[in-house]
């Protein structure tokens, strides 16, 4: 089977479409796995997870390890809320996992006491971010810190050793914890914590950002073109614009975590595009109002005439004997008192063509039972003059150029 005709050596039908999947197919392949490869490597990115090991453990092995993974972010109100679980070891840990003795664990200004006899159970502590702000939007980035402190409940001066792991892995978010120790006090934790947007969600607002700018682009060459080249502004030309100036603030709504009119993406585009798009429908609306007149007789015959002129056209390159109804031509009845047009019912007209047709076009659609448009015998119309050619019921109408002179 050969992918080309033998005769002409084009394509065949098939094997183009087979070459447009196949191309369509790959470019959106192109496009769609790098960037699912680059959000999975977010997901597993290691600098969001960190751990420290318990130092100063004595020989008896008593230290507690904290887990701490970030439950939820709120840049509105600039916390973040870390959910933490603690496990006791060596002599701290006693039968079936409870407490041989008190503890007191210190998070950030969060003091947490657990009783003897039961097990530690898991806590969410909120914290603040020290540094940031939404207004940066898409590019805000935000700094805390948070200290981790062990010791035995009725003995302040006995501390116990803390290991740390913390997990910073959220939805659209980056987290960048960073460990600093206190070679003053090795038993304390001292954590710094980065936050940013995700690459992929900065990449998804300024995409937004983009479409944003390419509909007010169009939307302000139509209105361009409607003002200085004289574009038709039809009824859709004329809500178009409207309509995207109020879809446009659900538009920026769609990007991930964008905080209320205001913030770098607005500045970047939203307000630019919404005063194009509503500069551009004043000006499309306002040409529209500005330019209007109101229609005259003459006018609406001079477009009837038209419109007749290029059916006739059509009907002579067809170059065949066939009927043509027409509905609303050339012929009106003109009342001076109403001031208005009544089309007559659909009169059929015929092409100029020889008299031997003529008459047979005659004998066919001119016989018994109102073969014509006018009900009383069919009339044969001279397409050249647009005046009938013989009826006796017509002879009350009114030709073009009458209407015309009456329209004047």
């Amino acid at each position: 089977m050969s992918f080309f005709h033998q005769q002409t050596g084009e394509l065949r039908t098939w094997a183009r479409r087979t070459l447009w999947f196949i191309f369509v197919t790959g470019a959106l392949c192109s496009i769609v796995l790098p960037i699912f490869m680059i959000y999975r490597r977010e997901g597993d990115n290691a600098r969001s997870v960190v751990e420290v090991e318990p130092q100063g453990v004595s020989h008896t092995g008593d230290f507690i390890h904290v887990l701490g993974s970030v439950a939820s972010v709120d840049f509105e109100n600039k916390n973040f809320r870390v959910h933490f679980e603690f496990t006791a070891h060596g002599t701290l840990a006693g039968d079936d996992g409870v407490l041989a003795a008190a503890v007191s664990i210190s998070v950030f200004y969060t003091t947490l006491a657990f009783p003897a006899g039961q097990i530690m159970r898991s806590v969410d502590v909120t914290m603040p971010y020290m540094q940031g702000a939404t207004i940066d939007y898409p590019f805000d980035a935000y700094k805390s810190y948070f200290e981790i402190l062990a010791n035995k409940d009725r003995e302040q001066m006995h501390k116990i050793p803390v290991s740390l792991t913390f997990l910073g892995k959220l939805q659209s978010v980056e987290f960048i914890p960073t460990v600093q120790l206190n070679h003053d006090d090795l038993y304390k934790i001292s954590i710094v914590i980065f936050t940013r947007r995700s690459p992929t969600t900065i990449g998804f607002s300024l995409f937004i950002v983009l479409i944003m700018w390419m509909l007010s682009i169009a939307i302000g060459i139509i209105a361009i073109q409607v003002i200085r080249k004289y574009r038709v502004s039809d009824e859709h030309v004329l809500t178009l614009g409207i309509t995207t100036l109020f879809a446009l603030p659900a538009l920026r709504e769609t990007q991930p975590g964008i905080p209320a009119i205001g913030c770098a993406a607005d500045v970047l585009g939203f307000y630019w595009n919404m005063a194009i798009i509503a500069i551009s429908s004043i000006m499309i609306l306002m040409a529209s109002a500005l330019r209007w007149k109101q229609p005259s007789i003459k006018r609406e015959l001079e477009l009837v005439q038209k419109q007749h002129d290029y059916q006739s056209k059509l009907i002579r390159e067809m170059a065949i004997p066939m009927p043509l109804p027409l509905t609303g031509g050339p012929l009106f009845d003109y009342q001076v008192k109403k001031k208005r047009f009544q089309p007559h019912p659909p009169t059929t007209c015929y092409p100029p063509f020889s008299a031997t047709a003529a008459a047979g076009a005659a004998a066919v659609f001119g016989g018994s039972g109102g073969g014509g448009g006018g009900g009383g015998g069919g009339d044969i119309y001279d397409y050249n003059h647009v005046r009938p050619v013989s009826s006796a019921s017509h002879r009350d109408r009114l030709s073009f150029e009458e209407t015309q002179s009456y329209g004047n």
